[in-house]
């Protein structure tokens, strides 16, 4: 109830605001005119468009706010300026800014870009003031271009290759399932490791505070946000102390669209597009597969004739006779051919509609845009609506008193399957793993088909076909997001600002699986039918900000920015689930139709606030020398109860703008030259909301329910805390048509959470302390170029590449070794996050001499099984006799060597042709989809790649011998699962053009045609070497039965009125 009043409160006050704003119009328009000192330098010059050199007319020329001029129709300007040291700031509709060190001149000539170029003097919008790019200190990238051409339902996409140091990674190509991104490698082992986000002024925590039923599933916040409101999406890689902590893994800045001014504009955008399948893996055949099975059958010691006589070999026809049928009864149904994979991706419609309208008066503007979109996955089954609703005003009552408001209301529903499991409810595995000689239908003794499902078959497999049609798995979600700003002048040059909001998210999950086609494993008490489930996931956040700033000026050469301010945030999650069993059909699928006795349900509570007190001071030199200095102190309820209340975060940078000073005065050709540096330190709370606090919880035992202790306290626990030294270079040549940013970057965690041994009489086998170290050294750089720069022709090209070295550097005990998907990932110190841990192979066996003269064996109880021909040959790490546990060693590495983007853009005349690639270089992916696919181990269909499997004496194989039950462990994880994951990907390309039209009520009219996916180029077996099965850094590049992205093609209408 209490959160129905905060969202009725502050609609209340915003439309009190709106009604109420009109009165203060006289106001408005009462300007005080600041008298002015006269100077006697002056200084000439004239303005060009850089692509003709032409003369451009109307640019504002200012020395900060003491000079200003205008240019005349011949591009000419004369401004007096207190000296000939001072910057010159050209401004003008339609062009980029510019900033021009006179470095002891008094006539300068100066060219300009419109604005479809990136400048570097541009102003980059930072979380507490708006700043020249030319004059930042610390890391920070800002994109802000037209997003409304981008087809994608989450805006990561938008940061995919096109920021350095950021690694963007589409989860699966299942519809709307986010992206993950890790800042400059990784900054913890258990903890978030995904950057804050601030939305609209708000932070939002990147974690999910619940957990799916739906496996393989997970949201984010940007997947509630409609790429076309995007306005601006800011960076900030190192320096975010200003965030305490919440800052270890960098911030995203994300401004939605806002009214600029009076005029009423309205934009009207459709979209459609498809879906193409995506590419196979090559598996066996119907053919292929039965002599596979054979080979199988004959390692459990059947003989010919057993192996003749089984249902899905025995090829006797059924013959009918007047007493039954005489033959295989089965016959049919084992003699299909059915290319599962076929029938479980399809081509999916995508429909994306939505309009947007600007406007308002002197007083008040407004930004209002509605969306609505219906994709259709690419796998059977699956599809995802969302309708969203976003209201921006800005509300100005005086030169001292302005508003700002921001609302959105999201809904979306999805229909999901499972995936990044080998569980028979993943139709991905089902489709992999089904013999081919099966069907979706039943057939009986006369070939004739019925319209049921076939159920699982003498394998227990489960039928794709019953998963993706009658498998229920619904995801619903609200949300609703609103904050208010207001803002008041207090005297001249001190602000006062305080930002209130909340946040509302709810999701729901409806799902059923039935009986019929799937197997399911045994419950204690009965066996399984059908099954029912439910889960809800509520959260609620309250944020509020206020802030003091202060601006002094010293003269013309001298500025402080200094900024003193509060956060407050509390978070309220609940997450409930329930399960029942056995309804007496599969067309009964609420929980009340399951069996009571068979009912279980579970859930979970959690409260987490924040308070942070912080300071800023930004002080600038002649707009040449800049130091930053932040010092943060924040309090969180997650600390132990033994931690002091505050922890401390300090952060300093400066930069040195060189290509300002007169030395560099001959050099004309250098546009800028920064070098720049800073120490930064942020932590990381996301420790658990109660891990540093003792807690009590419930327990059923045999229908009596008592509390217990809910887990083994520390009350020492203390957030993460990581330190960030970072060293840039900014540079710009030639007009600008070439500029490189570069940053050199070490990072240290200290009191990592690492889990420790403890003694099994505490019931627990171990707890949470702070007891890791970790560093991240790496090397960021981002490109920029205008290739071609004429009147009709312009051509863009952007490049970022990225490296870094992580590794863990101490750690409670020796090494921690994490099972994950039949794998093992090794955290020890020494060596990078998330690599592998397994056997190195070296060929097959190809005689039983080559074996013999091995001599190794394998321990299987009491007994030692000698390895033979056909049996892979493993590296015998230690010398002695087996091949055991002492044999593993390190086999991989999923961290890349290099990853990046390349983004090129081709203007002519009315067209803009745009394309982005991305790539990564040296990464290792744990493939345990072929892990699977080529153990040969048991009765799933397997790759075209076993039919090089090893079969007679002497002959050589690239593959072990089909064995049931794999006693010799040929297939265990190994070095033959390890692949490259290298790749190129061409991830869109866009062709539009601009409808030359008249004057009247139509403004604008763009078509357009999106490609997403077109192709990969990769070494790699897989669907896709692109693809996360988890927000964890120990999961980073392992492939398990994900749904690959496929290959979208699109067309869009865009009107303006």
């Amino acid at each position: 109830m209490n959160k129905i009043k905060y969202i009725f409160l502050l609609l209340a006050c915003v439309f009190a605001l709106s009604a109420n704003a009109q009165k203060f119009n006289k106001k408005i328009r009462t300007l005080k005119v600041k008298k002015r000192i006269e100077y006697k330098e002056k200084v000439s010059g004239t303005v060009v468009e850089a692509a003709t050199g032409n003369p451009v007319n109307g640019i504002r020329v200012t020395v900060s706010d003491i000079s200003a001029a205008m240019t005349d129709e011949t591009g000419k300007f004369s401004i007096k300026v207190p000296s000939y040291d001072v910057e010159l700031l050209i401004s003008g509709p339609g062009y980029q800014q510019k900033r021009v060190a006179l470095k002891g001149r008094n006539e300068v000539n100066i060219r300009i870009y419109d604005e479809t170029h990136k400048s570097v003097f541009g102003n980059v919008t930072t979380p507490l003031r708006e700043v020249a790019g030319s004059h930042l200190t610390t890391s920070v990238v800002q994109l802000d271009g037209d997003n409304s051409l981008n087809p994608s339902t989450s805006g990561e996409t938008l940061l995919q290759g096109t920021v350095a140091g950021l690694n963007v990674i589409s989860r699966s190509g299942m519809e709307n399932a986010g992206m993950n991104m890790f800042m400059r490698g990784f900054n913890s082992i258990y903890a978030n490791n995904q950057p804050l986000l601030i939305i609209d002024g708000m932070v939002i925590e990147n974690i999910s505070a619940g957990t799916s039923l739906i496996n393989g599933y997970l949201s984010t916040p940007f997947c509630d946000i409609d790429v076309k409101d995007i306005d601006r999406i800011t960076v900030l890689k190192d320096a975010t102390t200003l965030y305490g902590v919440k800052g270890a893994n960098g911030a995203i800045v994300v401004e939605t669209k806002r009214g600029k001014d009076p005029e009423t504009r309205i934009t009207a955008q459709a979209v459609m597009g498809m879906n193409m399948k995506p590419g196979s893996i090559p598996i066996l055949d119907a053919a292929q597969s039965k002599r596979y099975l054979m080979d199988v059958y004959q390692s459990r010691g059947y003989s010919s004739s057993d192996i003749q006589k089984l249902p899905f070999i025995n090829n006797e026809r059924p013959v009918q006779q007047a007493w039954g049928y005489e033959g295989n009864p089965d016959f049919y149904r084992y003699n299909k051919s059915t290319d599962w994979q076929d029938e479980l991706f399809v081509e999916g419609l995508k429909n994306n509609y939505s309009i947007g309208v600007t406007g308002g008066d002197d007083v008040a503007v407004y930004a209002l845009s509605l969306g609505y979109l219906q994709n259709e996955g690419v796998v059977k089954g699956t599809d995802f609506n969302r309708f969203s609703a976003r209201i921006n005003t800005d509300i100005t009552f005086s030169q001292k008193f302005m508003v700002q408001t921001n609302m959105n209301f999201v809904y979306g529903k999805k229909n999901l399957m499972q995936e990044g499991n080998a569980t028979p409810l993943n139709p991905i595995y089902s489709s992999l793993v089904k013999s081919p000689f099966m069907s979706s239908y039943v057939y009986n003794e006369q070939d004739q088909l019925s319209p049921n499902y076939e159920d699982t078959d003498l394998f227990g497999m489960a039928n794709p076909a019953a998963v993706t049609g009658s498998v229920q798995q619904e995801n619903s979600n609200y949300g609703f997001t609103a904050n208010i700003h207001v803002k008041y002048n207090i005297w001249k040059n001190l602000t006062l600002s305080t930002r209130f909001g909340l946040r509302l998210t709810k999701a729901k999950e409806s799902i059923f699986h039935p009986g019929q086609g799937i197997p399911y494993d045994e419950l204690p008490t009965a066996l399984v039918t059908n099954e029912m489930q439910y889960h809800t996931e509520r959260i609620f956040s309250l944020f509020d900000e206020t802030r003091a700033n202060y601006l002094f000026k010293f003269g013309p050469e001298h500025q402080l920015d200094a900024t003193v301010g509060l956060r407050y945030a509390t978070n309220k999650a609940e997450d409930d689930w329930t399960k029942a069993y056995n309804s007496s059909s599969d067309e009964f699928k609420s929980l009340q139709s399951g069996l009571d006795a068979l009912r279980q349900m579970g859930g979970a509570l959690g409260t987490w606030n924040w308070f942070s007190i912080y300071g800023n001071a930004a002080y600038s030199l002649k707009n040449r020398y800049f130091v930053n200095a932040t010092l943060s102190t924040d309090a969180s309820s997650r600390y132990g109860q033994n931690v002091g209340f505050f922890r401390l975060f300090p952060a300093v940078s400066a930069a040195w703008v060189l290509s300002s000073e007169k030395f560099m005065k001959e050099l004309s050709w250098i546009d800028l030259l920064k070098i720049r540096a800073g120490y930064s330190v942020a932590g990381n709370d996301d420790i658990g909301n109660y891990t540093g606090s003792r807690y009590y919880t419930s327990q059923n035992l045999m229908g009596n329910y008592g509390l217990v202790r809910g887990n083994l306290v520390n009350l020492n626990l203390k957030p993460e805390r990581v330190g960030k030294l970072n060293i840039g270079l900014d540079v710009a040549f030639m007009n600008e048509r070439l500029s490189l940013s570069a940053d050199v970057y070490h990072s240290k965690v200290k009191d990592m959470l690492t889990y420790s041994s403890v003694t099994p009489f505490s019931g627990y086998s171990t707890y949470v302390d702070n007891g890791g170290e970790m560093r991240n050294i790496g090397v960021d750089v981002a490109v920029n170029a205008r290739l071609l720069n004429t009147a009709s022709l312009k051509w863009d090209l952007g490049i970022t590449a990225s490296h870094y070295k992580n590794k863990v550097t101490r750690l409670k005990g020796e090494s921690y070794q994490t099972e994950i998907a039949g794998g093992t990932v090794l955290t020890e110190v020494g060596k990078p996050l998330g690599v592998f841990y397994g056997y190195r192979t070296n060929g097959v066996y190809s005689t039983e001499t080559e074996a013999q003269t091995d001599g190794l064996n394998v321990r299987s109880g009491l007994k030692d099984l000698p390895f033979g021909a056909g049996d892979m040959r493993f590296v015998n790490m230690n010398g002695d006799e087996y091949i055991d546990e002492k044999d593993r060693t390190v086999i991989g590495d999923p961290n890349p060597d290099v990853y990046g983007g390349l983004n090129t853009r081709i203007l002519w005349k009315n067209f803009t042709l745009s394309a982005q690639f991305t790539y990564s270089v040296g990464n290792d992916i744990y493939n345990y989809t072929r892990q699977t696919l080529e153990a040969m181990s048991g009765m799933e269909n397997q790759t075209k790649a076993v039919m090089n499997r090893w079969r007679m004496d002497g002959q050589a194989a690239s593959m072990p011998k089909a064995t049931y039950g794999d006693p010799m462990q040929n297939s265990r994880f190994s070095d033959r699962w390890i692949e490259d994951g290298s790749f190129l990907k061409f991830k869109n390309l866009t062709l539009a053009y601009d409808v030359p039209i008249k004057k009247g009520i139509v403004t604008g009219l763009q078509v357009y045609a999106v490609a997403e996916n077109l192709c990969t180029w990769t070494a790699y077996k897989g669907y896709d070497p692109e693809s996360s099965i988890s927000i964890s850094p120990l999961s980073y590049g392992i492939d398990s039965f994900t749904t690959p992205q496929a290959r979208t093609f699109y067309i869009g209408l865009k009107l303006g009125l």
